[in-house]
Protein backbone atom coordinates (compact mmCIF):
# COMPACT_ATOMS: atom_id res chain seq x y z
CA UNK A 1 0.00 0.00 0.00
CA UNK A 2 2.79 2.39 0.96
CA UNK A 3 4.66 1.46 -2.21
CA UNK A 4 1.65 2.30 -4.39
CA UNK A 5 1.16 5.59 -2.58
CA UNK A 6 4.83 6.49 -3.03
CA UNK A 7 4.72 5.69 -6.75
CA UNK A 8 1.52 7.73 -7.18
CA UNK A 9 3.09 10.74 -5.42
CA UNK A 10 6.22 10.45 -7.51
CA UNK A 11 4.19 10.24 -10.73
CA UNK A 12 2.15 13.30 -9.73
CA UNK A 13 5.34 15.23 -8.96
CA UNK A 14 6.83 14.36 -12.37
CA UNK A 15 3.64 15.51 -14.16
CA UNK A 16 3.56 18.78 -12.18
CA UNK A 17 7.26 19.42 -12.87
CA UNK A 18 6.79 18.89 -16.61
CA UNK A 19 3.79 21.24 -16.73
CA UNK A 20 5.65 23.95 -14.81
CA UNK A 21 8.73 23.49 -16.97
CA UNK A 22 6.67 23.75 -20.15
CA UNK A 23 5.00 26.93 -18.85
CA UNK A 24 8.40 28.44 -18.04
CA UNK A 25 9.71 27.70 -21.54
CA UNK A 26 6.75 29.49 -23.12
CA UNK A 27 7.86 32.62 -21.26
CA UNK A 28 11.62 32.42 -21.76
CA UNK A 29 14.08 30.19 -23.51
CA UNK A 30 16.34 27.94 -21.50
CA UNK A 31 19.38 29.03 -23.55
CA UNK A 32 20.47 31.57 -26.17
CA UNK A 33 20.26 30.19 -29.70
CA UNK A 34 21.90 31.38 -32.90
CA UNK A 35 21.33 30.47 -36.53
CA UNK A 36 23.52 31.96 -39.23
CA UNK A 37 27.06 32.68 -40.37
CA UNK A 38 29.89 31.86 -37.97
CA UNK A 39 33.64 32.31 -37.71
CA UNK A 40 35.86 30.72 -35.07
CA UNK A 41 32.76 29.47 -33.27
CA UNK A 42 31.22 32.93 -32.97
CA UNK A 43 28.41 34.72 -34.84
CA UNK A 44 30.07 36.52 -37.74
CA UNK A 45 28.06 37.67 -40.74
CA UNK A 46 24.29 37.50 -41.11
CA UNK A 47 22.25 35.58 -38.56
CA UNK A 48 19.40 35.35 -36.06
CA UNK A 49 20.07 35.44 -32.32
CA UNK A 50 17.36 34.59 -29.78
CA UNK A 51 18.25 35.24 -26.15
CA UNK A 52 16.89 33.72 -22.94
CA UNK A 53 14.26 36.46 -22.62
CA UNK A 54 12.85 35.70 -26.06
CA UNK A 55 14.31 38.81 -27.71
CA UNK A 56 15.18 38.15 -31.35
CA UNK A 57 17.89 40.01 -33.28
CA UNK A 58 18.06 39.54 -37.05
CA UNK A 59 21.02 41.19 -38.69
CA UNK A 60 24.76 41.53 -38.93
CA UNK A 61 27.36 40.24 -36.46
CA UNK A 62 31.11 40.59 -36.09
CA UNK A 63 33.22 38.56 -33.65
CA UNK A 64 30.16 37.51 -31.69
CA UNK A 65 28.66 41.01 -31.32
CA UNK A 66 25.91 42.88 -33.11
CA UNK A 67 27.64 45.03 -35.71
CA UNK A 68 25.93 46.89 -38.52
CA UNK A 69 22.30 46.88 -39.61
CA UNK A 70 19.69 44.77 -37.83
CA UNK A 71 16.20 44.43 -36.38
CA UNK A 72 15.61 43.65 -32.71
CA UNK A 73 12.19 42.33 -31.66
CA UNK A 74 11.67 42.46 -27.91
CA UNK A 75 8.95 42.32 -25.27
CA UNK A 76 7.84 45.55 -23.62
CA UNK A 77 6.78 45.81 -19.97
CA UNK A 78 3.21 45.27 -21.24
CA UNK A 79 4.29 41.94 -22.79
CA UNK A 80 3.80 43.26 -26.32
CA UNK A 81 6.24 42.87 -29.18
CA UNK A 82 8.17 45.96 -30.23
CA UNK A 83 10.81 46.31 -32.94
CA UNK A 84 13.96 48.42 -32.95
CA UNK A 85 15.46 48.97 -36.40
CA UNK A 86 18.82 50.53 -37.20
CA UNK A 87 22.54 50.14 -36.65
CA UNK A 88 24.60 48.53 -33.90
CA UNK A 89 28.24 49.08 -32.93
CA UNK A 90 29.94 46.53 -30.65
CA UNK A 91 26.56 45.29 -29.38
CA UNK A 92 25.28 48.82 -28.71
CA UNK A 93 22.40 50.42 -30.64
CA UNK A 94 23.57 53.71 -32.20
CA UNK A 95 20.45 54.79 -34.09
CA UNK A 96 18.43 54.60 -37.28
CA UNK A 97 21.43 55.73 -39.33
CA UNK A 98 24.96 54.40 -39.26
CA UNK A 99 26.35 57.95 -39.47
CA UNK A 100 24.65 61.28 -38.63
CA UNK A 101 26.41 62.68 -41.72
CA UNK A 102 28.88 61.42 -44.27
CA UNK A 103 30.85 62.74 -47.25
CA UNK A 104 30.06 60.29 -50.04
CA UNK A 105 32.41 61.64 -52.71
CA UNK A 106 34.36 64.73 -53.73
CA UNK A 107 36.35 65.93 -56.72
CA UNK A 108 40.15 65.89 -56.72
CA UNK A 109 40.38 69.69 -56.74
CA UNK A 110 38.55 69.83 -53.40
CA UNK A 111 41.55 69.61 -51.08
CA UNK A 112 39.57 69.47 -47.85
CA UNK A 113 35.98 69.16 -46.67
CA UNK A 114 34.71 69.05 -43.10
CA UNK A 115 31.33 68.94 -41.40
CA UNK A 116 30.30 70.13 -37.95
CA UNK A 117 26.86 70.12 -36.34
CA UNK A 118 24.79 71.72 -33.61
CA UNK A 119 21.60 70.42 -31.95
CA UNK A 120 18.34 70.66 -33.85
CA UNK A 121 16.30 73.84 -33.59
CA UNK A 122 12.49 73.55 -33.19
CA UNK A 123 12.01 76.68 -35.29
CA UNK A 124 13.84 75.19 -38.29
CA UNK A 125 17.21 73.73 -39.22
CA UNK A 126 19.86 74.89 -41.65
CA UNK A 127 22.75 73.63 -43.73
CA UNK A 128 25.48 76.23 -44.11
CA UNK A 129 27.90 75.68 -46.99
CA UNK A 130 31.15 77.65 -46.84
CA UNK A 131 33.53 77.50 -49.81
CA UNK A 132 37.01 78.99 -50.10
CA UNK A 133 40.37 78.52 -51.78
CA UNK A 134 43.95 79.27 -50.77
CA UNK A 135 44.25 82.43 -52.85
CA UNK A 136 40.58 83.39 -53.23
CA UNK A 137 39.89 86.88 -51.92
CA UNK A 138 43.59 87.79 -51.76
CA UNK A 139 44.63 91.21 -52.97
CA UNK A 140 46.87 91.49 -56.05
CA UNK A 141 48.21 94.37 -58.13
CA UNK A 142 45.35 93.90 -60.56
CA UNK A 143 42.68 93.56 -57.88
CA UNK A 144 41.21 90.78 -55.75
CA UNK A 145 41.56 87.11 -56.63
CA UNK A 146 38.12 85.64 -57.31
CA UNK A 147 36.57 83.49 -54.61
CA UNK A 148 35.04 80.12 -55.54
CA UNK A 149 31.26 80.13 -55.76
CA UNK A 150 28.46 77.61 -55.44
CA UNK A 151 27.21 77.24 -59.01
CA UNK A 152 24.67 74.42 -58.59
CA UNK A 153 23.02 72.31 -55.90
CA UNK A 154 20.97 69.18 -56.35
CA UNK A 155 18.96 67.58 -53.52
CA UNK A 156 18.55 63.90 -54.38
CA UNK A 157 16.76 63.31 -51.07
CA UNK A 158 15.04 65.68 -48.67
CA UNK A 159 14.23 69.33 -49.28
CA UNK A 160 14.68 72.91 -48.10
CA UNK A 161 12.56 76.05 -48.20
CA UNK A 162 14.99 78.70 -49.44
CA UNK A 163 18.69 79.51 -49.82
CA UNK A 164 20.44 82.74 -48.87
CA UNK A 165 23.92 83.57 -50.23
CA UNK A 166 26.42 85.61 -48.25
CA UNK A 167 29.12 86.71 -50.66
CA UNK A 168 30.48 89.68 -48.70
CA UNK A 169 33.02 87.61 -46.73
CA UNK A 170 36.67 88.40 -47.38
CA UNK A 171 38.04 84.90 -48.04
CA UNK A 172 34.96 82.75 -48.62
CA UNK A 173 31.42 82.60 -49.89
CA UNK A 174 28.67 81.24 -47.66
CA UNK A 175 25.32 79.75 -48.67
CA UNK A 176 22.62 79.03 -46.09
CA UNK A 177 19.84 76.53 -46.83
CA UNK A 178 16.94 77.15 -44.46
CA UNK A 179 14.09 75.03 -43.10
CA UNK A 180 15.73 71.80 -44.23
CA UNK A 181 13.74 68.55 -44.13
CA UNK A 182 15.98 65.58 -43.29
CA UNK A 183 17.35 63.11 -44.24
CA UNK A 184 19.24 64.89 -47.03
CA UNK A 185 21.52 63.76 -49.81
CA UNK A 186 22.85 66.76 -51.69
CA UNK A 187 25.35 67.48 -54.45
CA UNK A 188 27.09 70.87 -54.25
CA UNK A 189 28.95 72.07 -57.34
CA UNK A 190 31.61 74.75 -57.51
CA UNK A 191 32.31 75.24 -61.20
CA UNK A 192 33.66 71.92 -62.42
CA UNK A 193 34.13 70.49 -58.92
CA UNK A 194 31.51 68.84 -56.74
CA UNK A 195 30.92 67.12 -53.42
CA UNK A 196 28.13 64.71 -52.43
CA UNK A 197 27.06 64.61 -48.79
CA UNK A 198 24.51 62.72 -46.69
CA UNK A 199 22.95 64.61 -43.77
CA UNK A 200 20.87 61.98 -41.99
CA UNK A 201 19.98 63.20 -38.53
CA UNK A 202 17.95 66.35 -37.94
CA UNK A 203 20.50 68.94 -36.82
CA UNK A 204 22.10 72.22 -37.89
CA UNK A 205 25.11 71.55 -40.11
CA UNK A 206 28.06 73.49 -41.42
CA UNK A 207 29.98 72.17 -44.43
CA UNK A 208 33.35 73.80 -45.12
CA UNK A 209 34.87 73.16 -48.55
CA UNK A 210 38.41 74.21 -49.54
CA UNK A 211 39.43 74.13 -53.20
CA UNK A 212 42.91 73.88 -54.61
CA UNK A 213 44.08 76.80 -56.73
Amino acid sequence: MNMKKTISCLFAFIILFQVNNLYAQTKTQTATTYLGDQKNGQPDGIGVLTDTSGNVFKGSFKKGKKEGYGELTYKTIFDKDSTLVGYWKKDQYIGIYEYPYKIISKSFMISNASISSDPANPSGNIIEVSVESVSGGSATLSGEMPKPTLTEYIFNKGSFHEMFPRTNQQKRNIYIFQNVIFPIQAVFRFGGQDITVDFNETKNYKLVVVLRD
